[in-house]
């Protein structure tokens, strides 16, 4: 259980009312290009907060506990690097991680490419398509001129073509950075109820979120032999 101490309340009083072992807990890993603003985005779910200098992530650990339908949720956020140069450690996340968020920069053609390699790999590596994953096309606030990917383009083949979620955010803004989470955690609780008898397919609204963020992070800074 983690100490009270370190829980910030971001909406009215929340309270840890059910021992751990009653908690959904799902271990997520962010991936995408460089300077996409994975980091960023993580920053700003877990800590209202908004990074204005680059530092180039290695593999960063991070724990968010939420309220979600009166649920109370466990996030293992691993954000990764955008360099290709640990491979590894890629292969290592995708392997141990329950869902994932792909992130792309509206105004870099590259980073949608990448963001499509990332999403075949994650495929290839787990044999299976039914897998929580959303892709995540940020800088939303960039001017028209700069954009490169249109929304209705990113929507049409990540929505209908592979099923999977989709969100327009803006991390420096903070735009629908919480959208993310909610829809992952949605498809995962999907994918939990999907054999049940009394499950319906029918889509649902988007169900409210109330976050209790803990304030421990974790770096990894391990080296691992490259081949």
């Amino acid at each position: 259980m983690p100490n009270p101490a370190l829980i910030a309340h971001r909406r009215g009083s929340l309270q840890l009312s059910c021992p751990e072992s009653d908690a959904a807990d799902y271990r997520v890993v962010v991936m995408g290009a460089a300077r996409v603003g994975k980091t960023c985005i993580v920053s700003q779910f877990l800590h209202d907060r908004y990074l204005t200098d680059y530092h180039e992530t290695v593999e960063e650990l991070h724990r968010g506990e939420f309220v979600m339908d009166g649920t109370r949720i466990i996030l293992d956020i691993l954000d990764t690097s955008g360099a290709y140069q640990f491979p590894a450690m890629r292969k290592l996340a995708i392997s141990t991680s329950d869902a994932f968020v792909l992130v792309f920069s509206v105004d870099c053609e590259k980073s949608f490419e990448e963001m499509k390699a990332m999403r075949d790999q994650i495929l290839e590596e787990r044999e299976t398509c039914d897998l929580p994953i959303v892709i995540v096309g940020n800088k939303s606030d960039v001017e028209v001129k700069t954009r490169i990917i249109e929304k209705e383009t990113a929507e049409a083949l990540v929505a209908v073509e592979w099923g999977h979620g989709y969100v327009e955010t803006s991390a420096k803004e903070k735009v629908n950075i919480e959208d993310i989470f909610k829809e992952l955690v949605y498809q995962a609780k999907v994918q939990q109820f999907r054999r049940m008898p009394a499950f319906r397919r029918g889509r649902k609204s988007m169900p409210e979120i109330s976050i209790m963020t803990t304030h421990t992070k974790r770096k990894k800074r391990n080296s691992c032999n490259i081949s």
